[in-house]
């Protein structure tokens, strides 16, 4: 939403006084002077009138708030542009290009992957406040003895982070296994697998909150409603 919105629905100021206080150099953001009625906001942003603080912004989603579930094939980077690479974007359709994506997967990973119109919703879900988890499978070349399986929920360092998984257990099938993070750190699951040598043949998240890729086709998605209960408005520590 951009200030001049946010202002005249808040502040029921009308746009010709929010252009003049902005002229006037009256309006801040997070402290910084506002130069457009088009500067956009984010949730917990902070705005001023002469550094007397007017409100924090606290944008709860409308009705037109979309979330789209995509199942994202492997070879395509999620990312707006890449000069190297295939981006998730030039296979969405047309009225999808504008969508924001939740979190990312890596180029050889596939599977779930949230889009949606509103930034507020990408705030909720990659804040380490609200604890959104992800769910995956793993297929690893040979089997995981239990003593790593042990260690990958205790932590693992690698290249100066802690990484660790919530939970890590066997499916039915040999040499896959589920995994469950609380966290997404840059190819966090590759990179502890590689830690404690053993290579990932295929990577699926299949579970993000309360969101799950059930039978989308690899390539396609669908458009999922939104939960009320969701805390869209609780600011963060």
């Amino acid at each position: 939403m951009h200030l001049l919105h946010y202002l005249q629905k808040t502040q029921h100021l009308s746009r010709r006084k929010i252009v003049e206080l902005i002229k006037e150099g009256q309006i801040f953001v997070n402290n910084q002077k506002v130069e457009s009625i088009k500067h956009p906001l984010k949730l917990w942003d902070t705005i001023f009138k002469n550094n007397d603080r007017l409100l924090i912004v606290e944008t709860i989603p409308n009705t037109q708030t979309k979330i789209v579930l995509f199942n994202k094939p492997k070879g395509f980077v999620v990312s707006k542009s890449d000069p190297h690479n295939a981006t998730i974007y030039e296979i969405l359709p047309s009225e999808l290009k504008t969508y924001y994506y939740i979190g990312r997967l890596d180029k050889e990973s596939k599977g779930l992957l949230l889009l949606t119109n509103a930034p507020e919703i990408v705030h909720y879900y990659e804040h380490p406040k609200f604890n959104i988890q992800k769910e995956y499978l793993v297929q690893l070349s040979h089997t995981m003895n239990f003593q790593d399986r042990q260690q990958t929920k205790r932590w693992i360092t690698d290249d100066g982070e802690v990484l660790k998984f919530l939970e890590i257990s066997p499916t039915n099938v040999p040499f896959q296994y589920k995994i469950l993070l609380n966290e997404g750190k840059k190819r966090h699951i590759r990179r502890i697998m590689k830690s404690l040598g053993y290579e990932v043949v295929d990577l699926q998240r299949i579970r993000e909150g309360e969101f799950i890729l059930w039978d989308i086709p690899e390539g396609k998605r669908k458009i999922s409603t939104l939960s009320s209960s969701f805390p869209w408005n609780e600011k963060p520590e």
